[in-house]
Formats: C-alpha cells, structure tokens, sequence
C-alpha cells in the first residue's frame, strides 16, 4: 500500500515539473528573441501551464480512419508508461525496494520506448510519420549504442548496476573527475537520444511537418508530450547521478540538476539543425570509437 502511494505522489511531482519546466522554456526562449513569454495568466503567466493542459484535454479527438486503430490509440499510452516507469530507479528516501540493477531497467524502457514510436508511425498511416519513424528509430539506435557504452564503462568503474549503490561510491570523490572527457560524450548523446535541437530530426517541421506525431490530437499528443519533456527531466537527473552525487538531500544535486535542464533549453534557442547524414557520420564515425576507447580505458580503472 504505502508503495503504491509512494508511486502515486512520484508521478504527480513529475507531471508538475513537466508542467513548470515547459513554462520556463517559454519564458527561456522568449527573452533569448527578445520578446516576453506567457505572461497573462494570473502572476506573470505561472498557470499557463494548466492551461494549456486543460486547453488539449478539452480538444476532440481527431481518429485517423486510415490508420490501425487499435495500435494508433495504445502507442502514445505505452510511451508515456515507459517514460514514468524510469523514474522507479532512482534513489530517493523511500526507495523502491525491487530495483536491484535498475541501470539496466532503464536501458530496457528506452529501448521500449523506440518500439512504441514504430508502432505510432506505421499505424498512422502517413508518409510523413513513417519518414519521421525512419528518421528517428536510426537516430536513436545509433545513440543508443553510445549511451550503453557509456553506462557500461560507469559501471566498470564502480562495478555497481544500482544506483543507489553509485552514489555511496561517490561519497568522498565524483566519477566525474576520473572520466571528464567522457561528460562531453554524454551530453551530446542525451541531446540525440531525446531528440532535441540541433538533433530534431523526427520533428522537422520545415520538411516534416512534426514527423512522427502529425497524426495525433488532443490526450494522446498530450501522452507524447509528456513523454518527450519526461525523458530530458530523466536525463538530467541521470547524468547528475551518475557523475557527481545522488544524495537528494544535498542542494548541489539540485543546482547541478538545474543547470541541466537549462542546458537543453539553451541549445534549443542557439543551434539550428544540421543535416541529418552529418549527423549519423558524428555518430559512426567519430563519437562511437572514442565512446569505445573510453570503454576500454575503464578496465584497469576501478574505484
């Protein structure tokens, strides 16, 4: 029961922070082109968030007829699951207690949820979803394989699968002043893997009109939604665990867990896309050895 609760209040406190962080990235985006964000609702806009939540929900649901119903409707629901599953493995005060290799847990559910964006492209029945479905399922299988690597040598180091288990490694010194160059590795991989500017290939909207989503209306582009700013929350919260601390009670964890949130907004405001053959030859041909070199280098290198 007290489990249950737990999970509960666990999901709400993310969708509230989904709420607030893409109302901070308005407000980040609006003043980076000199412009104001939402500032109408109540004090300076602080529940347009809620708005425009009650703004979809009110929305009718626009059934594709062409599409397979069944797995068209389902898709969004499995992504949004995958998503909220991952936040199961973290560390906080009442943890939960099954989670014994829960690094590997979470490479599970983002390989699911890779899945559940086919299902969403070929079920719609659309030639611009399933170009975004192309685009997007090689993007993340490529940068997959970065990110299993570079997890793979963290828990090299720390000969450890749990993270709760990490953080008590990282005590009296973080994992990231013994792999600094593997840092800049990883935050371009996260930038891919959640297929954020300049890497928003799938979501083209010059050429694609939104990709893989273009289909959807109402709860179940809202289910994507959440998905989508669920999995850059997830990544911050990861890359603070892994590489500094994860003791919730310290406010360091909270500012370097701001920052990171921060850094997504600020390469979506900076960089433009670049082309997406540039992006797989990043991949194959310059990230993927050094991510495996640095595999590699962790084997002498324990804690």
């Amino acid at each position: 029961m007290f489990k249950t609760v737990n999970l509960l209040f666990l999901l709400i406190m993310v969708m509230l922070s989904i709420a607030f962080f893409t109302l901070m990235e308005r407000k980040v985006i609006g003043y980076s082109q000199s412009r104001k964000g939402p500032n109408k609702i109540l004090i300076t806009g602080i529940v347009q968030p809620m708005a425009d939540a009650i703004k979809l929900l009110s929305k009718e649901v626009n059934l594709n007829f062409n599409s397979n119903v069944y797995i068209y409707m389902v898709a969004p629901l499995i992504n949004i699951i995958c998503s909220m599953m991952m936040w199961m493995m973290f560390p906080f005060m009442f943890t939960f207690s099954f989670m014994k290799m829960s690094m590997l847990f979470m490479l599970c559910c983002m390989t699911f949820n890779t899945t559940s964006i086919m299902m969403m492209s070929w079920s719609s029945n659309s030639n611009y979803a399933f170009i975004g479905m192309i685009r997007t399922i090689s993007q993340l299988i490529s940068y997959e394989i970065n990110l299993i690597m570079l997890i793979m040598s963290i828990i090299m180091i720390t000969e450890q699968m749990n993270l709760m288990l990490t953080s008590k490694m990282q005590k009296y010194s973080p994992i990231l002043i013994i792999t600094f160059p593997m840092i800049i590795i990883w935050m371009i991989t996260i930038l891919a893997e959640t297929n954020r500017t300049p890497f928003d290939f799938s979501e083209g909207e010059s050429e694609l009109i939104s990709g893989f989503n273009i289909e959807y209306s109402s709860i179940n582009f809202m289910m994507l939604f959440l998905s989508e700013y669920s999995s850059i929350l997830l990544m911050s919260f990861i890359s603070v665990s892994l590489f500094v601390t994860n003791y919730v009670n310290n406010m360091i964890f909270y500012w370097l867990y701001f920052i990171l949130c921060f850094y997504f907004i600020w390469a979506r405001t900076t960089l433009p896309r670049f082309r997406y053959d540039k992006l797989m030859k990043l991949n194959w041909t310059q990230i993927l050895p050094l991510t495996t070199v640095f595999l590699f280098m962790t084997f002498p290198m324990k804690l």
